[in-house]
């Protein structure tokens, strides 16, 4: 089951405090992701949760006093269930494609993200978090005894139903996670 929400979040730390809200009111272990939604408006943030479980009635009791566009996609089901202002469930239905699509997303919960904690060998990091690839970026080499600095936090994208992790080099011989959990906004000094 999936279920999408288009809370109309700015950017996605508020989006990241919305699927952080959602989870900690849930039992299941689910797959959580941001999606950039562009068209309307201004470009926005939505969310979507995969889950085995059926979240459905837990997620609406969640965002009932929220003014929140909603789409909840059954296995089976020809079409999904839509709910809210009409803005923002075109945000909520493109990230229920997306996510049943498996094309793009950023992953902020997945199964094996307890484990992404201190200094890991490149194949150890796969291996135990569930990293299907890390990639370098501007072509940046990874082998598997490359150290990966995980700085307890990590955001893959979804690419081709892949998790997909973005490395750059840091100092002490290591490469970090290319989204840092404290991001500077470009132009923010100016």
């Amino acid at each position: 089951m999936i279920i999408a929400i288009d809370a109309d979040s700015a950017d996605t730390a508020a989006a990241d405090h919305l699927l952080y809200d959602l989870i900690d009111g849930l039992e299941q272990p689910v797959l959580a992701l941001t999606h950039m939604v562009s068209g309307a408006d201004r470009p926005h943030v939505a969310v979507s949760l995969t889950s085995t479980a059926d979240l459905a009635d837990p997620i609406r009791a969640m965002v009932a006093e929220r003014n929140v566009g909603l789409a909840v996609t059954r296995p089976g089901a020809s079409e999904p269930e839509l709910a809210g202002p009409s803005r923002l469930v075109r945000g909520a239905y493109v990230a229920a494609v997306e996510a049943a699509l498996g094309t793009t997303g950023r992953v902020v919960r997945w199964p094996g993200h307890e484990q992404a904690h201190g200094v890991l060998p490149a194949a150890e990091l796969r291996t135990r978090c569930g990293i299907d690839h890390l990639e370098g970026i501007g072509g940046v080499p990874v082998e598997d005894d490359t150290l990966i600095d995980t700085l307890d936090f990590l955001r893959p994208v979804r690419r081709d139903g892949r998790l997909v992790l973005q490395v750059q080099p840091a100092a002490g011989d290591v490469l970090i996670p290319f989204e840092l959990q404290h991001q500077q906004k470009c132009c923010a000094d100016h």
